[in-house]
């Protein structure tokens, strides 16, 4: 599966189509019901100007899987009333077995899972650029900022923080601001063993974990720079004028050097690096031009070559230029697709599809019913963990485990109905998936890290602890 989320501590399968209907709603078609789990996973405003404070929660209920509302973080104020500001960033949110760890505009911050009550504030010299999907074994997340608060200032620092303990590793300028970008093309990726960051105008660098040494300061021989994911190692995608076509390379987990290197076909026009492992690349083949998403996936042999091309028309990728390396609204095993369709028009929902890797061919789809619009969060090793909104003031959203083999549907937390929240989490799970949303062991997180709206939170978790 794609590393986006670790386990880690607290501190100290046939091949006929399938098709399941879901008859009342996301969450209420369920045929049996599985505790939420004991494994806790990482994934993807000055401190004293944000409160995290518990609004329009349901009451406790006799139903143990109906959740409440934990915590509602409010956007930054000056973003939401003052357009001619530069808005700033809350860029990371990771999900750990005792606490939830978000980017918040100058800082990281954590809070309890239990009172939702802030434990730790890190304050950052500037606003946030990105912030590594991933966090290590260790608890450790990369984060590149700039150097001061003033408006307009490039991102020239890269630091490690612990989010288990609340503490900085280490912190380095990554390139003197005449170098630097202001984000818009920024990738960062972090590994057990590394720190990866890329931007265009051939910057590449490559970091040691624990130290902050440099291991390397250039992509590629004969390459522009590289846009990262992490997980296991680093596995960098970039564009070669040498030979006039992309390459994927997968850096050595103990050298830092190119260990591996794929080169992709010359029918694939832009990339988007969906996923390290397996390797998955999307792309846009028709108009070479479109870069606001992808229309096919391509899926690789061990040796690197194309496995199978997936036609992705009707599917929703959500691979964007601008926001870093990864298609961020499917998700995938070694063998196994796990994407949501289009919707037909804006009052209909989608459908949820089981995707083989191998031939391309639908394993089996979950129908929705009217506007529900299903939204996949992770997978694991019996299928696969979905959001699903059936729509504002209306009963059945929720989260729900969809079986690998057949798609069975087992319910693991229930939303309120409660108009406010059920609008809430709707403003903050578009279709794309461009802002994490993160679900753990009961406990359902939803975080924006820029464009704050007025009324919608920054940071928002249920519960049905």
């Amino acid at each position: 599966m794609p590393p986006q989320f670790q386990q880690i501590p607290g501190p100290p399968s046939g091949d006929r189509k399938r098709r399941r209907a879901v008859i009342a709603g996301c969450v209420t078609a369920a045929l049996a019901v599985l505790a939420a789990g004991t494994l806790a996973f990482l994934h993807s405003n000055d401190g004293q100007q944000s409160a995290a404070d518990s609004k329009g929660g349901s009451s406790p209920t006799s139903d143990p899987l109906m959740s409440r509302v934990l915590l509602d973080v409010s956007a930054p104020k000056e973003d939401v009333e003052d357009v001619e500001q530069e808005s700033r960033n809350g860029e990371g949110a990771w999900l750990t077995s005792t606490s939830y760890v978000t980017g918040e505009p100058y800082s990281i911050r954590s809070y309890d899972l239990d009172s939702g009550k802030p434990i730790w504030t890190l304050p950052l010299s500037g606003d946030s650029c990105r912030a590594s999907k991933d966090a290590t074994s260790k608890g450790y997340v990369a984060v590149v900022f700039a150097a001061s608060k003033k408006p307009y200032t490039k991102c020239t620092q890269v630091a490690v923080f612990d989010i288990l303990h609340g503490r900085k590793i280490w912190q380095t300028e990554v390139a003197p601001a005449s170098d630097a970008t202001r984000g818009l093309d920024l990738s960062v990726a972090i590994s057990d063993n590394f720190v990866a960051v890329g931007w265009s105008d051939d910057q590449s660098h490559g970091y040691a974990v624990d130290t902050g040494k440099t291991v390397w300061d250039s992509p590629p021989p004969g390459c522009g720079y590289e846009e990262y994911l992490g997980g296991s190692t680093v596995t960098g995608l970039s564009w070669c004028d040498g030979e006039g076509r992309y390459k994927v390379t997968t850096r050595d987990a103990k050298t830092g050097k190119p260990s591996r290197t794929v080169q992709l076909p010359d029918d694939v026009g832009y990339p988007y690096l969906a996923s390290a492992d397996p390797l998955l690349v999307a792309s846009y083949v028709g108009d070479q031009d479109n870069q606001l998403d992808a229309n096919r996936i391509w899926t690789f042999n061990e040796n690197g070559s194309v496995k199978t091309v997936i036609k992705a028309d009707q599917y929703v990728l959500g691979c964007r230029s601008g926001i870093g390396t990864g298609c961020s609204a499917f998700v995938a095993t070694e063998d196994t697709i796990y994407i949501g369709t289009r919707r037909k028009n804006l009052t209909s929902g989608n459908d949820m599809a089981a995707l083989d890797m191998q031939t391309g061919k639908r394993k089996w789809t979950v129908d929705g019913a009217g506007s529900e619009e299903w939204k996949p969060l992770r997978a694991d090793t019996d299928g696969v963990i979905v959001f699903c909104h059936a729509g504002s003031n209306r009963e059945g959203s929720g989260v729900s485990h969809l079986a690998g083999t057949d798609g069975k549907q087992t319910v693991l937390l229930k939303q309120p109905s409660d108009f406010a929240i059920s609008d809430t989490t709707a403003q903050m799970a578009p279709a794309d998936m461009d802002d994490p949303i993160l679900y753990a062991d009961g406990r359902l997180a939803f975080h924006r890290n820029y464009g704050y709206w007025r009324d919608t939170p920054m940071s928002y978790v249920l519960t049905i602890h």
